[in-house]
């Protein structure tokens, strides 16, 4: 799975680029409209192409990275990548259906009434438990002037007990979370899995994946392009792969 997440992570800008091919042949308005569709200005439906290519991937049940939905939570919250990926290693080990026996949900491990006042709606959803926990540290980071130690004291004991203790509570589980969250960030982590949208898991529950109507709007259609491209390249890879690795058997057991 790994393997699979860095093709497509690799494939995407490749991808990207020929958005302006597919627009240009399909006449797509006059030149700046096309520049500004892969530049990532809005459309006339109103999303960006990366946008409409992260829809269009999760309805067709295109897998995720993880790794690359940290990413996007910490450039939005402005949140350290590691923090984020320690936090997430410590609580669940990354694992989006885990629940604690406090009944904390989900990759950084939100309870319930914390993921709805961060607006998370599906705490099992990973990329939304993700942006919830990025969005709850950042406020706490806020509220902490950017110390990391008390906002993470507060994100494992709670913000009370760091305010009664006047600092990080000396408790040896707070503590110690602390101490193994800093190590991990010394750590190169990767989630190294990726995960299937909400939308694509609540739309195959229910009526299946819509078909393309001529009435859709281009970048809708150069999304779904752009996929197919990318499942078959990464199918004659992982073929590749296989045959490789089925020759080196051959050869290894030749010699013995």
């Amino acid at each position: 799975m790994a393997n699979n997440n860095v093709t497509y992570s690799n494939l995407y800008g490749y991808m990207n680029s020929l958005l302006y091919q597919i627009q240009s042949a399909a006449g797509c308005g006059g030149q700046g409209d096309q520049a500004g569709r892969v530049s990532g200005t809005r459309t006339t439906s109103g999303l960006s192409f990366a946008e409409t290519f992260k829809n269009t991937s999760q309805r067709l049940g295109v897998p995720e990275s993880m790794d690359s939905i940290f990413a996007e939570a910490a450039q939005t919250y402005g949140v350290p990548q590691a923090l984020l990926k320690a936090v997430a290693k410590a609580e669940s080990n990354y694992n989006a259906k885990a629940v604690s026996p406090a009944g904390a949900q989900g990759v950084m491990q939100l309870m319930p009434a914390t993921a709805r006042s961060l607006g998370v709606e599906d705490p099992f959803d990973a990329r939304s438990n993700i942006m919830g926990g990025a969005k709850y540290i950042a406020e706490k980071l806020n509220q902490y002037n950017g110390d990391i130690e008390l906002a993470l004291a507060a994100y494992n004991a709670g913000s009370g007990n760091v305010a009664k203790y006047g600092g990080v509570p000396p408790f040896s589980e707070t503590r110690n979370y602390i101490k193994r969250i800093k190590e991990y960030m010394a750590d190169d982590l990767s989630a190294e899995q990726a995960v299937r949208g909400q939308a694509y898991e609540e739309e195959t529950d229910t009526a299946g994946i819509a078909e393309v109507s001529d009435a859709m709007e281009i970048t809708e259609l150069a999304s779904q392009y752009l996929l197919g491209r990318m499942q078959l390249q990464l199918q004659d890879q992982m073929n590749d792969l296989s045959a490789s690795l089925a020759g080196e058997k051959e050869e290894e057991e030749s010699l013995l």
